[in-house]
């Protein structure tokens, strides 16, 4: 089966750290839900978008291009 075409490169990113999804949330002052949806791709705000870019020290258009 094909893989799904990722829409951010957040779970990339956090495991390269390593990060769980919990460390992250908590970096990013997050829940681990929110974590979890963006890496599926699905839709989230861009404030907390923003937050996650930031705790991954990263530019945001580098993890959401």
């Amino acid at each position: 089966m094909a893989e799904n075409i990722q829409k951010n490169k957040v779970k990339i990113f956090r495991e390269a750290i390593p990060l769980s999804i919990a460390e992250l949330a908590r970096k990013a002052e997050l829940t681990p839900q929110t974590i979890a949806k963006m890496e599926k791709g699905l839709s989230t705000r861009k404030n907390s978008e923003l937050k996650v870019a930031k705790a991954l020290q990263k530019q945001y258009e580098e993890v959401f291009p």
